[in-house]
């Protein structure tokens, strides 16, 4: 029915020299404790109490993946000083302390950032918008500007009832690409250049269940599913997987619970209004429930399991004219920390789309992506799929 059904896909790709500069405040010393073994520099602790240093949860995770903007919602507390890879793109404070935002927003928590992104794709096949695309640099030979990026959000702390919002605003030619049904440019009248919220939700934490609490947010979010984020700072690579595009359902409408059982397990369960919508259905019966188990095996963060589903009618995209009346997604990954240096990712996706005008339809996906932090502002990375 799609893209995924390509097989014998090689991609390698190698990214080289990308350099942040941040303007940071002192931050306290490394905590010393066993991730020194594992590459990470802080020990386990129990949830902060009131008037604590901020408790860092999933500290395992790569600021530049999809779970590391999913977490960048909950964790107040800053990175090592010392971590190799990418400064997160919400520990860069060029809008906070350069711009003045941060005496502007006060004590209230409310922190912003941006960023922008273009590059240039060559292509041997012809320019313009190719036939057999690449995601999202989809157009050849042409230099794009492909996000201009900005954020507003207020994180939720975690050891105390609390208040959020997440504001995720961008435009370029990723806009065009990824534009929702029934958001502020749809249909984008120019493929190179739009405009879109990726994330315009409110969100709460409550101090109830487990000593983890529950997190809850309602609006327009971006999908739990999937390694590799879609906005810039998120995804290792400047191109983008099959499974991305093809298997994940971007970003949606619906509301998101998360059950955090403890410092390894948390759960979360919700629903969407459909593949990619902006406060709007998919279809008339495109009520969709997601859901995903992400488990760390060690204290150390070392391997992390994680299982999503998202099933219902137009939980993904279809190809014109063949959209069948249910919809089922699985995701498997597996990302291990083998050292300080090394980070692996194995990722399958699978779908299955039920009553076609050809019968039930399948899909399927696996990759594997290799980051070499080489100093905290190289990386090496590949991907195979």
């Amino acid at each position: 029915m799609n893209g995924m059904r390509r097989s014998g896909c090689v991609l390698v790709a190698l990214l080289c020299g990308v350099a942040t500069i941040a303007a940071q405040e002192e931050l306290p010393a490394p905590v010393a404790g066993p991730y020194g073994s594992a590459g990470f520099e802080y020990a386990p602790q129990p949830y902060a109490t009131a008037g604590s240093q901020p408790y860092r949860r999933n500290f395992g995770l790569n600021p530049e993946s999809l779970p590391g903007e999913v977490e960048e919602g909950f964790s107040t507390a800053p990175s090592a000083p010392d971590r190799l890879g990418p400064t997160p793109v919400s520990e860069v404070r060029y809008l906070m302390d350069d711009l003045g935002l941060a005496e502007l927003f006060g004590d209230s928590g409310i922190r912003a950032f941006g960023w922008v992104e273009s590059g240039y794709t060559a292509s041997s096949s012809g320019s313009g918008l190719l036939a057999t695309q690449p995601r999202q640099n989809r157009f050849g030979n042409e230099f794009l500007l492909d996000q201009i990026g900005l954020v507003v959000q207020k994180p939720l702390k975690q050891d105390q009832f609390d208040l959020g919002f997440n504001i995720r605003y961008f435009a370029g030619a990723d806009a065009a690409l990824g534009q929702p049904g029934g958001g502020i440019d749809d249909p984008p009248g120019n493929a190179r250049f739009s405009h879109d919220f990726r994330d315009l939700f409110v969100s709460a934490h409550l101090p109830i269940l487990t000593e983890g609490g529950v997190n809850v947010q309602v609006g327009r979010m971006n999908t739990i599913i999937g390694y590799n984020g879609f906005l810039a700072p998120y995804r290792p690579l400047y191109s983008s997987d099959y499974q991305f595009f093809y298997s994940q359902d971007g970003a949606f409408t619906g509301a998101l619970v998360e059950l955090v059982v403890n410092d390894r397990l948390d759960i979360w369960n919700g629903f969407t209004l459909g593949a990619n919508t902006f406060f709007e259905q998919r279809s008339d019966n495109s009520v969709c429930y997601i859901g995903q188990v992400n488990y760390w095996l060690q204290d150390e963060q070392i391997t992390r399991v994680t299982a999503s589903v998202h099933a219902g009618e137009n939980a993904i995209f279809s190809a014109p004219g063949l959209a069948g009346d249910f919809d089922t997604i699985v995701e498997l990954r597996l990302q291990q920390n083998w050292n300080r240096h090394f980070t692996q990712i194995v990722q399958s996706n699978m779908g299955w789309s039920r009553n076609t005008p050809l019968g039930t339809g399948s899909w399927y996906g696996l990759y594997t992506v290799g980051i070499v932090h080489l100093t905290q502002t190289w990386d090496t990375i590949a991907r195979a799929e």
